[in-house]
Formats: structure tokens, C-alpha cells, sequence
């Protein structure tokens, strides 16, 4: 009983070691769908990452642009949206004479994962590429990757 207690103690231990480098994460998810908006903050939320949310990639833009420097820790960037998408969204972020302008990660999130695709987000500055529908593991496993220690 008492075995089973603190394995019981370890494993939950192991998962909060896991998960603690993303707690407190500051994401800004750019999507035009609002179920999958609502969707991925809602999982993001209950992991304790802290979410900024804009619905296409012109808001994007102005909300980084104005942003302090620190504000955001990664940028989850939808594809294709209306007004301006995600592949012109980063390269606008990028040219920006903003301090984290080079280095925020950027990671695509699209229904689309052909070698063009993959090559497209690259090429505009992206970190990594994400398909839809949501894998919520391979999201919280890259930005483990890209959390700040």
C-alpha cells in the first residue's frame, strides 16, 4: 500500500516536471476558426499557459509590433485566414525592428503538410510546422522545445 502510494508520488512528480517548463508560457495563437481558437487556448489555459489570441494575421502583426519586448514566448500561427495569413504575418514579423523580432519561435499550425508547405513556412521564418487537426501532444512537445529555461 505504502509502495503504491509513492510510486503513485513519483509519477505525478515526473508529469509536473514535464509540464513545468510550459507553465506560465506566454502564447500568442493566431486562428480565424473560433472553435479551433477556443479549442486550443481552452487546452492551453488548463496547462497554465498564459494566451493571447488573435484571428488573423494582420492583428498579429499589430499586436507584436506593439507588443514589449518578453510579451510573447512563441507564436502558434494559423496558415490561411482572411485579411493577411500566416506566411506573410511572419515575414512582417520578422523585418521588424523589434527586440524578439529574430528570435520568437514561430510555429505554422496547417491542414497542409506537403513538402511545398513545409518548405513555404520555412522560407518565411517559421521554427516548426504543425497539421491540423490538432495533436495537443505534438503541440505541448514543441513548445517544450521552444520553452525558455
Amino acid at each position: 500500500m505504502e509502495r503504491d502510494k509513492e510510486l503513485s508520488m513519483n509519477i505525478s512528480n515526473t508529469v509536473e516536471d514535464v509540464l513545468d517548463p510550459l507553465i506560465g508560457m506566454r502564447i500568442l495563437v493566431v486562428e480565424d476558426n473560433e472553435l479551433n481558437l477556443e479549442i486550443v487556448t481552452e487546452v492551453l489555459r488548463e496547462r497554465g499557459l498564459v494566451v493571447t489570441t488573435a484571428e488573423n494575421g494582420q492583428i498579429a502583426v499589430e499586436l507584436f509590433q506593439n507588443s514589449m519586448p518578453g510579451t510573447f514566448d512563441v507564436i502558434l500561427m494559423d496558415m490561411h485566414m482572411p485579411v493577411m495569413g500566416g506566411v506573410e504575418a511572419t515575414k512582417r514579423i520578422r523585418s521588424m525592428n523589434h527586440a524578439d523580432a529574430q528570435s520568437i519561435p514561430i510555429l505554422a499550425l496547417t491542414a497542409n503538410d506537403f513538402e511545398e508547405d513545409v518548405r513555404q513556412t520555412r522560407e518565411a521564418g517559421m521554427n516548426d510546422h504543425l497539421t491540423k487537426p490538432f495533436d495537443m501532444e505534438k503541440i505541448f512537445g514543441a513548445l517544450a522545445i521552444y520553452a525558455k529555461n
